[in-house]
């Protein structure tokens, strides 16, 4: 089975949908998410829809974590550190 394993995706949707057309274009068969997909980017949701409703599975990044308050801010840089706190609204 060939896999893509994909992952900052960062609130970018867009990229994602490109993304997941070029794996399967290269004949993946399966598409894992290694994490961050929020921060920086201007939709969270909709990248967190696309991977939902594709059934993608996802582990959890420290973007990720950070914004559901299970790691703090601290060691991300400053655009990182606004873009993950944004989101968390």
């Amino acid at each position: 089975m060939k896999y893509a394993i994909i992952s900052d995706i960062h609130a970018n949707p867009a990229a994602l949908e490109r993304v997941l057309a070029d794996a399967e274009r290269c004949g993946a068969e399966k598409v894992v998410c290694a994490g961050d997909v929020v921060g920086y980017g201007p939709d969270p949701v909709g990248a967190i829809r696309i991977l939902r409703e594709r059934g993608i599975p996802t582990v959890m990044g420290n973007h990720d974590a950070a914004v559901v308050g299970w790691c703090d801010t601290d060691g991300m840089i400053g655009s990182a550190r606004e873009g993950t706190e944004r989101h968390r609204r």
